[in-house]
């Protein structure tokens, strides 16, 4: 039955009726939802149920359930075609610009949460089964249907599938609606099942019997699921794009330190100048100004993998993005360490880690009561309370102690859910008043991705605070984080070749187990950390300007999947595609190279037809640098030369020529150059020039005076695409740009 026949039976008000989906686009409600597994009675048998993994200790560290091992047949025992609702079904239409008006059957629908926290097994915390997972189908019209499914994800940010890209690819989508950080668990287990699902569904939709190719996607977090995607998951997607991916160890932890150390260790104007010096075309002097400390801050960022030429914009926050929380319950002697033993910079603290520090015994003169009795203000004796450092107030905790003033109090109980309720274990939760000697013990949390959560307190700390008992007040704990991935060296991990000997030796006093760093990519990836081994063929994005997943750790995963495959098979089931410009989002920050990039990956999976060969690139010090020319470097993006009067920087005078020329060219397989256009300073409005015959290699030249002193950036935009299109319908432009600096005295 095609879809332009298709009957959808529901009931309005309280009879059988039916809407035929030719007939009518307008919204279908049901009065009662409906499982799948009703609808679709000519299902196959049913198979065998998907197997867990042995439970294994990182397990228990971790509260999650091992891993799901799911393949395309296996039976999710939590998510299957009997445990889908359908709550929704409406007949809607999509227009193409410029292109047809699709018809489409948008399904809203849900997996119900099918255990609660206090009836997980025992040692499991957290677990996708507690949450409902909701989810929207989208099926275009069966003449633009060409057996396939696309499928964007981000743990904390969900995956809406672009209508346009789905349906002009010949895909219906499937779009997850449940993100958020508590549910951020083996979210691929459910995605798994929601794409086998919908099969079944679009099998009887569109009369089908032949294999349906689905795809999957995402960037950062969304990275790390796709890379479970393709490691844990057979049968199930023919190909997944991993994008500005969170890569085990350095990218949720050590990233963050790396560029909260760089924050509190140089003053905000002097990392202005380093990133106007920076920048292409800038004066390249990073460390003008700079004393011996700020140059040893400084180095230690740039060799840890930030991309030098856009530190102007590291994130900039002193709360990591990820909470350090995880190092905390499994170390938690560090932070006594960092300020005490030999090797910590704690120990003989450098100026500016002096500068921030905040640590002091604050006396309570009041305590404040709701009608249960339970503490919600504390006053301080003001005089009492530590000065603010450099840093402010970010992440002041506050420990208790014990009537005998000495031993510090710690609630033993593990709490259920995040990692980040175990917060309130170590510390009061509130917010300080320095002016009033106030902590609110009250009030709300708020994250970073805008979520918020009530301030929730241990019992065991409330009830030791008394009128006259004293609260350290301070930030030991997260400034000593900083400082963390000096001693958690990760074995082949390059960010951390800067804290090795010639011998390999670690350069600093290691901590005894850092297998704590795979936590986070555990629970996100289900029950398992990146090794490499792909079972799926896997197109890996990322842009050489992405502040939060750095190009090198996108390069450690790309090489480990060849070490763990062998340089053939590797060859054969993987592409790792760097790109300038490109940022930390969806697409890794250039929208054309992404879905050029799908459509070279359904090729592949479907056709045998292999895509560009892989970006060519070196590591210095840290610094990935792309190969500068076109023909070496490969890769799906134009290449530019660009210079002004000969250099990347050029100083003139007033109403002096300035000679602009460029080389433009698209790697081998590529494509060719189809358009170009200037910025000039401030002015953008400058008509495009179209080649009249699209080229592989095009070079241009133009010269231009400036009429007042000032430093003006000029930037060459370059369009390439694999056919040679202007502007092509399927938005494959794979674009570029580079910028040269003028200075008119």
């Amino acid at each position: 039955m095609g879809l332009s026949d298709l009957i959808i039976f529901t009931a309005l008000d309280g009879r059988a009726r039916s809407i035929s989906a030719r007939r009518s686009m307008r919204f279908i409600a049901a009065a009662s939802a409906v499982v799948v597994g009703g609808l679709l009675a000519a299902s196959p048998a049913v198979a065998a149920p998907c197997g867990f993994a042995p439970v294994r200790q990182i397990d228990r560290d971790t509260g999650v359930e091992p891993q799901l091992l799911i393949d395309g047949t296996c039976i999710d025992p939590d998510y299957n075609e009997d445990t889908f609702v359908i709550t929704r079904t409406q007949q809607l239409a999509f227009q193409v610009p410029g292109g047809p008006l699709i018809p489409y059957t948008q399904v809203t629908g849900h997996f119900p949460a099918t255990k609660r926290v206090e009836t997980l097994p025992s040692g499991v915390r957290q677990s996708p089964t507690t949450f409902q997972q909701k989810y929207v189908w989208r099926f275009p019209a069966k003449p633009f249907w060409r057996n396939r499914s696309f499928e964007q994800q981000h743990p904390t940010g969900g995956g809406i599938v672009d209508n346009r890209m789905a349906f002009t690819n010949g895909a219906f989508s499937v779009n997850w609606l449940s993100n958020s950080i508590p549910n951020a668990v083996a979210s691929h287990r459910h995605e798994a099942a929601a794409t086998k699902v919908a099969w079944a569904y679009a099998n009887k939709l569109y009369g089908n019997t032949d294999r349906i190719y689905s795809y999957f996607w995402g960037c950062s977090g969304g990275g790390t699921v796709t890379m479970a995607a393709a490691e844990n998951v057979t049968g199930v997607w023919a190909g997944v794009l991993p994008k500005c991916i969170g890569t085990n160890g350095d990218a949720p932890y050590h990233s963050f330190y790396w560029q909260a150390h760089y924050t509190m260790g140089i003053p905000q104007a002097k990392r202005d100048a380093i990133a106007a010096a920076a920048v292409p075309g800038g004066t390249g002097d990073v460390y003008a100004g700079l004393n011996s400390e700020e140059k040893s801050v400084l180095n230690e960022f740039i060799a840890a993998g930030y991309p030098l030429a856009i530190i102007g914009r590291h994130f900039a926050r002193l709360t990591p993005l990820v909470d350090p929380i995880d190092i905390r319950l499994a170390d938690q002697g560090y932070e006594h360490d960092f300020w005490s033993k030999p090797g910590y910079a704690g120990a003989n603290p450098p100026n500016y880690l002096t500068a921030a520090k905040v640590d002091g015994f604050a006396t309570i003169t009041d305590i404040t009561r709701n009608d249960q009795g339970v503490p919600i203000v504390i006053q301080f004796d003001p005089a009492t309370i530590p000065a603010m450092g450099t840093t402010g107030d970010n992440y002041l905790e506050y420990y208790v102690y014990a009537a005998d003033g000495k031993t510090r109090l710690i609630d033993p109980t593990r709490s259920f859910g995040p990692p980040t309720e175990n917060k309130r274990r170590f510390s009061l939760m509130g917010n300080l008043d320095v002016a009033t000697g106030t902590l609110s013990l009250t009030g709300t949390n708020r994250d970073y991705f805008g979520g918020q959560s009530p301030i929730t307190n241990s019992a065991l700390l409330l009830d030791a605070l008394t009128v006259g008992s004293k609260i350290r007040i301070n930030n030991r704990f997260i400034l000593a984080m900083y400082y963390y991935p000096r001693h958690s060296n990760i074995a082949g991990v390059r960010s951390h070749d800067q804290y090795r000997n010639a011998d390999g030796s670690a350069r600093y006093p290691q901590r005894k187990d850092i297998s704590v760093l795979t936590h986070s990519n555990y629970r996100t990836m289900g029950g398992r950390i990146e090794t490499g081994d792909i079972k799926t063929k896997a197109i890996i994005l990322e842009g050489m300007a992405d502040q939060l997943s750095w190009p090198i750790f996108n390069v450690g995963y790309a090489e480990r999947i060849e070490k763990k495959l062998g340089p053939g098979k590797a060859e054969d089931m993987m592409r790792f595609y760097l790109h300038d410009n490109g940022s930390h989002s969806t697409g890794a920050g250039q929208p054309g190279i992404f879905q050029q990039a799908v459509i070279d990956l359904m090729a592949w999976a479907e056709q045998g037809i292999e895509p560009p060969p892989s970006s060519r690139y070196t590591i210095d010090n840290g610094q990935v640098i792309l190969a500068p020319e076109a023909a070496d470097r490969h890769g799906l993006q134009p290449v530019i030369n660009f210079t002004a009067n000969g250099g990347v920087r050029a100083v003139v005078g007033v109403n002096q020529p300035v000679e602009l020329v460029a080389r433009l060219e698209m790697p081998p397989a590529a494509g060719k150059i189809t358009q170009f256009h200037w910025t000039v300073g401030s002015i953008n409005d400058e008509a495009a020039t179209i080649l009249s015959t699209p080229q592989v290699l095009h070079n241009v030249k133009r010269t231009v005076s400036f009429a007042t002193p000032g430093t003006y950036v000029v930037r060459l935009h370059v369009n390439g695409q694999r056919d040679g299109h202007v502007a092509p319908s399927n938005q494959t432009l794979a674009q570029n740009f580079k910028d040269v600096r003028v200075v008119v005295q």
